[in-house]
């Protein structure tokens, strides 16, 4: 019973959140991105493009374009293009809609620039709440993911081709190639913001040393950092000798902390620091990745 509950929470939310990155990209959309012909790719871009030229409302067309692209992503991919795509797609659309048609909510602003930076911004912290709610708008999405299935483009690169594809056609259709360079510019904003809400403003950092001065190295990052240490035997195949490695995960602000302690105890450590995408454990917080259950 605890567990039903839990699971009914859970999509609960995940539809909340959904719905209201929806309704942050249509209001990106609506007061910054459209009104300018500002395009940063996928089905919303096909969409600004019909409302320019054939003065289809966006909703409309982006609910037109996805439908059929929904029903190839069941039929490709099975389940996971499921509930929360349809709504997605709905949502987006009837919001977009609603803030134009019903509402008129007005142009924010006339400077282009400044529309492109935060209709980018805006767009990428509604498509970070939809991606955290383990959903998509569709589209673009299903669409990479049928070319990177059979082709050798991988994922991101079939995103990279469809979205130029669409941003290029900005300049064919509307006459200005200054809307080509203003659309990367709010694809650049907007996809940055989606790493930042998977990722967070400081993303954690995973930590190698290699040290023969093990022991003291991991007992002060233990006492004066406040972060695990896990120690493993490991073999330098270069001088063939045992050695002792050290694997910590710590905030960004903690790494210059570990590399003073490490160069007290031994200069010659080997320390290796690299980015970590997705943690998930005591003492830090859970990252959502798309589709994951």
């Amino acid at each position: 019973m605890h567990a039903i509950k839990k699971k009914t929470y859970t999509m609960i939310w995940d539809l909340f959140l959904i719905g209201l990155g929806s309704a942050l990209m249509a209001e990106a959309l609506v007061q910054f991105l459209i009104p300018h012909k500002i395009v940063t790719g996928g089905v919303s871009g096909i969409a600004t493009i019909l409302y320019h030229t054939l003065n289809i409302p966006a909703g409309i067309s982006m609910l037109a374009i996805n439908i059929p692209l929904f029903i190839l992503g069941i039929w490709q991919f099975g389940r996971k293009f499921g509930v929360k795509t349809m709504y997605g797609i709905l949502t987006l659309s009837i919001f977009t809609d609603l803030f134009d048609k019903v509402l008129g909510l007005p142009v924010m602003t006339q400077d282009i620039f400044l529309s492109t930076l935060y209709g980018g911004l805006i767009l990428g912290i509604g498509l970070g709440l939809i991606f955290k709610g383990r959903g998509t708008t569709g589209g673009s999405d299903i669409v990479a993911r049928i070319i990177n299935k059979y082709s050798n483009f991988s994922l991101g690169w079939s995103f990279m081709i469809i979205d130029s594809v669409v941003i290029g056609a900005t300049a064919l259709v509307f006459g200005n190639i200054d809307l080509i360079l203003f659309g990367f510019i709010g694809l650049a904003v907007s996809s940055k913001l989606v790493d930042v809400m998977a990722e967070g403003l400081t993303s954690e950092k995973g930590m190698f040393i290699i040290s023969d001065r093990w022991e003291i190295i991991s007992s002060r990052i233990l006492s004066e950092v406040h972060r695990g240490v896990t120690g493993f035997e490991s073999r330098g195949l270069f001088t063939n000798t045992e050695r002792h490695t050290l694997y910590c995960v710590v905030s960004t602000r903690q790494v210059e902390h570990v590399r003073r302690i490490v160069r007290e105890e031994d200069e010659k450590a080997f320390i290796s620091v690299f980015n970590l995408a997705v943690i998930q454990g005591e003492g830090f917080r859970e990252r959502t990745g798309l589709y994951e259950s």
